[in-house]
Order: structure tokens, then sequence, then C-alpha cells
């Protein structure tokens, strides 16, 4: 009996067994009672786990995890779901089901669920696949008017090229999604291929509206975007003729920037790094270590640790940490020959750290540690960050300059070789000869043209109450580009701003409709009607074009900004706080085509997303 015990008789005869779940005794001698009383009460039983089955929509009251007080029942599908995103959520193996201590704990919180295998693991999650794809091909063509992609190429240790696309853009909701739409094997590397690859992902998902598309600075990226522009100005979608197409990888400009900066100081960098190597080879120098540490009083919670020569944030860190050890590793140094030895020159190291070498690591980390900020800063996933970037591109003008204008000779040497690679990518702004444009479009040739700024960095600034065209933005321009150049960019961001306004208008506004009201003294043949008509057009002579023929941009912008110093943070995910949304904030551009217009500059990316 599954359910019941038997109870036997001194003749070891069955007649009556009891509930497991209930401990009641029901009569059961095969030629009295039969199973009758056994099936009565299996049905009627208050403890018996099998009696909802009898009725599926009936549910239990039970405590939720973060959901307090609820009702629960049991739902195989509903299960076996949750089995399926959690095997892809927390990247679990597909024989995840098949382990035994999974299986015993499954048991017991959930017997009657049957725990698929690894083939029927792997079957759902690709059929989950197939449906989330399917459901974004279909937001991406019936609710999303425009996404910002991102990619990035790199070969693996088999020599073979993988890319990956990313898509970006906010919902009617005012979410923030990114998601990564492909990941693919690539032939090469070489601008068409990658213009190619990008038009036949967007094929394939059903893409046609693209504001920008984040790279970093090899060349071939930018011969792929050319390729991906003359593609997209065959949409009448299109924006500015793809003019706004191309956003360099902040973050990649930044690590050029440093690693410039760098150079200088190559040698003492090298140095820490071999004493931080040399300690970190051996478990004997890490405990020496830490005896020395712990005599020397150094209260440190971060320990040594190595850094990627090509990252310039992780040298920043090691720095951060060696710098806390410098009174430790100048005593090893008169403790431990086999450590002089080691990084000395005739063993063909860069030799031990000294005085200056340190002096030079504690300036790296403090300057270095702006740069890392500003990075973390822009590589935010929780929060919009091209309304600001203006902001950030000014900061690392004035860290420059200030190094520029420095006595120390180290910091003016560093500050001119960062100052060659901002003004490439950010500090100035190329005049070029509009008769040299089909040069540009095939890329080749000196007469190529120098490539700006692209002004959706400013732009995304003005949906922002605190800045809009403002003064201060203004200012921050000029701070950066110089009073000359400063007009000359100015000029460009303000017909920028109106150019898309307009293009937006043309593509998204809604065709108001009219309904003219007749005057009841018109009507009956009176003649009030002609003054009304004079006295309207005298004061449209006087006063230009009335309120009401203002567009939705001339009333953001006649607006006052908000102060500067308000925080109004935009925050992506289930809870959603948006420039445009906060109550404290009235704003112009909360409806229509400027609502539309605002969503799309706020979600542009500013760096490549990678696949991890």
């Amino acid at each position: 009996m599954l359910h019941f015990i038997k109870i036997k008789d001194s003749n070891d005869v069955v007649i009556a067994a009891r509930c497991k779940y209930f401990s009641r005794q029901v009569k059961a001698e095969t030629d009295r009672h039969g199973t009758s009383g056994m099936k009565r009460h299996f049905n009627v039983c208050k403890r018996n786990p099998q009696k909802f089955n009898k009725d599926p929509t009936q549910g239990t009251i039970q405590a939720t995890y973060g959901g307090g007080v609820g009702t629960w029942k049991f739902d195989p599908d509903a299960i076996r779901t949750a089995f399926t995103e959690m095997i892809i959520v927390d990247e679990l193996p597909f024989a995840f089901g098949e382990k035994a201590g999974f299986r015993k704990f499954m048991s017991i919180v959930c017997p009657r669920f049957t725990i698929p295998s690894r083939r029927t693991t792997t079957r759902d999650v690709v059929k989950m696949f197939f449906k989330e794809k399917a459901r974004l091909k279909k937001f991406f063509k019936d609710s999303c008017q425009r996404v910002c992609l991102t990619t990035d190429c790199w070969t693996s240790q088999q020599l073979d090229g993988y890319m990956t696309v990313t898509a970006s853009f906010i919902d009617e909701n005012w979410i923030m999604h990114k998601k990564i739409i492909n990941f693919f094997l690539v032939k090469g590397h070489k601008g068409d291929d990658i213009g190619r690859n990008l038009v036949r992902c967007m094929a394939e998902w059903g893409m046609e509206r693209v504001l920008t598309i984040t790279v970093d600075n090899a060349s071939s990226n930018d011969n792929g975007i050319v390729y991906l522009r003359r593609h997209l100005n065959k949409s009448p979608s299109n924006i500015a003729k793809g003019k706004y197409l191309h956003m360099r990888c902040a973050a990649h400009i930044v690590n050029l920037i440093v690693q410039d900066g760098l150079k200088e100081v190559d040698l003492s960098i090298q140095r820490v790094r071999a004493a931080v190597r040399y300690i970190r080879n051996g478990g004997t120098r890490i405990t020496k270590f830490k005896e020395i540490v712990v005599e020397e009083k150094v209260d440190a919670k971060a320990f040594l640790r190595i850094d990627v020569p090509t990252r310039w944030n992780s040298t920043f860190l090691m720095l951060k940490a060696a710098n806390v050890y410098e009174k430790v590793f100048t005593r090893l140094g008169e403790e431990d020959l086999t450590y002089k030895f080691d990084l000395s020159e005739e063993n063909d190291g860069f030799g031990c750290p000294e005085e200056a070498d340190w002096e030079n690591a504690k300036k790296m980390e403090e300057f270095l540690g702006h740069f890392y900020d500003l990075t973390t800063r822009v590589s935010s996933t929780l929060h919009v960050t091209s309304n600001t970037f203006f902001h950030e591109i000014a900061e690392v003008h004035l860290l420059i300059n200030a190094w520029l204008e420095s006595e120390d000779d180290l910091q003016v040497a560093m500050g001119k070789r960062m100052k060659d690679k901002f003004d490439k990518y950010w500090g100035l702004w190329h005049i070029n000869d509009k008769n040299k444009e089909s040069m540009n479009e095939k890329g080749k040739g000196k007469g190529k043209e120098k490539e700006n700024i692209n002004l959706m960095i400013f732009v995304a600034a003005f949906v922002d109450p605190r800045y809009k065209l403002s003064p201060y933005t203004h200012a921050v321009i000029e701070e950066i580009f110089g009073q000359e150049r400063g007009l000359l960019v100015w000029t460009a961001v303000t017909t920028c701003v109106n150019d898309l306004f307009e293009d937006y208008t043309k593509l998204y506004a809604l065709v108001e409709v009219t309904t003219e009201v007749e005057d009841s003294s018109t009507s009956k043949g009176g003649r009030q009607g002609m003054v009304k008509d004079v006295i309207a057009k005298k004061l449209k002579m006087n006063n230009g074009a009335s309120s009401n023929s203002k567009s939705e941009l001339d009333k953001y912008l006649a607006e006052d900004t908000e102060v500067v110093e308000m925080k109004l943070d935009i925050i992506v995910g289930t809870c959603v706080l948006v420039l445009l949304e906060v109550d404290a904030v009235d704003c112009s551009l909360r409806t229509g085509v400027g609502r539309g217009l605002a969503a799309h500059l706020l979600h542009v990316q500013l760096q490549f997303v990678p696949s991890v």
C-alpha cells in the first residue's frame, strides 16, 4: 500500500490499515471491507498531498519570498519554466538537474515535480531562446522606434574571428534595455566584412532605424561604418543621412590617452610590477612579506595584485595596492639578497624600485584615479550617462591642462603626450571642405576628411532640463575647444538640435485635426469677422508667430533651466526615474515628438558593451 500501513492480526491476516498522513485506522479486511474505506479516507484526508490534484485551480496559502502571504498551487509547467530560466541566468550546466544533491533537495521541497534530464533541459533552453528572440523581434518591429548598437571584434587563440552586436533602447515605460542580439564567427575583420555582418544582423532582427553605432578606434571600424551608412541612407527613416551614426568608444579613447602618458614613467612602473610579481610568485615569499608587514605595522586590507600591462585600470589598482607597502619593499630590498638579484639589471631585470620610482608611482596613482572614476561612471549599466558625458570630457581637459601648467617636469612631459591624443579625438574641431566629401566616403588617400567629435555627445545634454542650450553648456564647450573654435562647435550643436527635431517631426509627429468653429454673428450675415482678421494680422506682424504656433522645441528652450547642482538620476531597471518624468521638473518634452527624441538620445552608448 502506497499511502497506508498494513495492520495484521496474530494469523498474519490484514484487518486494518493506518493512513501515513493522518495516522487514522481504517478497516480493511479482505472478505468484509475491501478497499472502499481506504479510498473514501484518501479522498477526504486533510493531510493528503495528492488531494489537490482533484482541483488544479485550488491553491494553498503560504508566504513567498519578498511577496508576503499569497496562494500557491502546484504547476509543473511553471516550475519547469523557472528551472530553465535558472539554468540560463546562473549559467549552470544542462546536467545540473541530474546531480544527486539537487535531486534530494527537490524530493523534499517538491516531490511531485519530475526533474527534467539534461537532454530535456537542452531542448527547453533552445525553445526559450527562440521564444524570447521572436518576442524581441516583434518588439523591434512594432514598438521600438530607434536603437543604438555597439559592436566589437576579436580573434581567439585558435585564430577564429568573432563579432558581437549589442542593442540598447528605452521602451515605452522608460526602462532601458541592453540585449546581446548576435554573437557569431566572421571570416575577417576588414571594414566591408564588419559592415556586411552588421547589415545581415539588422536584417535578421528586422532593424531599420539605428541612431548610433559605438565601436573602438580601429580603422576597419571606420570603413565598416561608411559601408553601413550607405546602406542605411537607402531607408527614408534614417536620421541626418547617418551623419551622427559613428560613435567612438569613450573608454577606448581614455585608454589611449592614459597609455600615452604612462610611457613617460614606464621604467618606474616596470620596476614596481616586477617587485609585485616577485612576491606573488612563491608561497614562502608571501609569508616573509607578510611578516615584514606586521613588523612595520602597515595597516592595509588589500594585498598586492599584479596588473595586465595593456590595461591601465589594472595598472592603477596595482599601484594603489603597492604604494601602501612601500616601507615593506624597501626593507625587503635590504634583507633579501635573492629579491635584489632577481630584479637586478645583471639578471635581465629592471632593478628594484627606488625612492624616485615610488614617488612616480604615487603621482600616477593620484592622476589615474581621476580617469578610473571617469571610466567607472561612463561604464555604468544602471544609469544613463549620455546626458552628462560632456562634463567628463571637460574634466579630462582640465586635468591635462593642470599637468601642463605644473612645475614638475614629469607631469609636463606626460601632459604633452596626453594632450596630443586628447586633441586627436575630442579637443579639436576641424573645418573640412565640403568638396572633399566624396573622398571621405571612400575613406582612402591623404585627402580624407578629419572626423570631428560626434555632436550627439552635446546634443544628448540638451534634453537634460539642467543644461539645454544654455549659457552653462556654451561655457563648457568653450572651455574644451577655446573661444574661437568653441563658437563653431556651439553653432554646429544648435544646428544639429534643430535639424534633429525637424527630422523627428517629419517621421513621428501626429497630424493634428482642427475643426473650424463658425461664429454665430458671421453666420447671420454680420461683418464683425473682418475686425478679428485685421487685428489678428497686426498682432502677428508686431509679435511674430503667436504662442500657439510655437513648436515643442521652442517651448522647451524658452523654459528656465533647472539648477545645475540638482540631482536628477536616470535609473534603469524595474524602477525608473527619468529626467523628463520627475514631478519637480515641468518640461515641454514630456509628450509628443520631443519625448521620442529624448528617449533616443538618452540611450546613446558611449562605450561598446562586451559579450560577458
